[in-house]
């Protein structure tokens, strides 16, 4: 497990709680882009966690209420595919889960600006995404 404060490197990978409401319907696992857009307060880039920074993917739900961990799903994206679409990754560190971080771009003042484009980079990565938890409460 690496320390936090170590450098980000490219052969990491980052982890998006994601709402359960963004998987598509029909294919459980699937995600749709819209787990990768900014929430209106993500003003900094969107939240991800380093998966080498958690001992167990699940940890990362600690950061919501317990009454809400079982409607988010735990998706896996490698920091080298964040790069390949010319995001970054910075830490952003947060008290209740090691290895907070963001992807700057992606921040709810870009998307308002640039929806077509952004939406452009959304939907590769939800096609990379790897789904580790599944939501235990889905809306199907």
């Amino acid at each position: 497990m690496k320390n936090e404060s170590e450098p980000i490197t490219t052969d990491e990978f980052v982890l998006r709680l994601i709402w359960r409401d963004y998987f598509k319907q029909e294919r459980l696992g699937i995600v749709t882009p819209s787990a990768f857009r900014p929430r209106k307060d993500e003003t900094d880039g969107i939240s991800v966690f380093r998966s080498a920074c958690v001992e167990n993917p699940a940890d990362v739900l600690a950061v919501m209420i317990p009454e809400k961990r079982g409607k988010y799903a735990v998706a896996q994206v490698s920091v080298s595919q964040l790069l390949n679409l010319e995001l970054s990754v910075s830490p952003a560190k947060i008290d209740s889960v090691p290895g907070h971080a963001v992807v700057p771009e992606l921040n709810i003042s870009a998307v308002k600006i640039d929806k077509r484009h952004w939406e452009m980079v959304q939907e590769p990565l939800a096609l990379k995404a790897v789904v580790l938890i599944p939501p235990l409460e889905l809306n199907i």
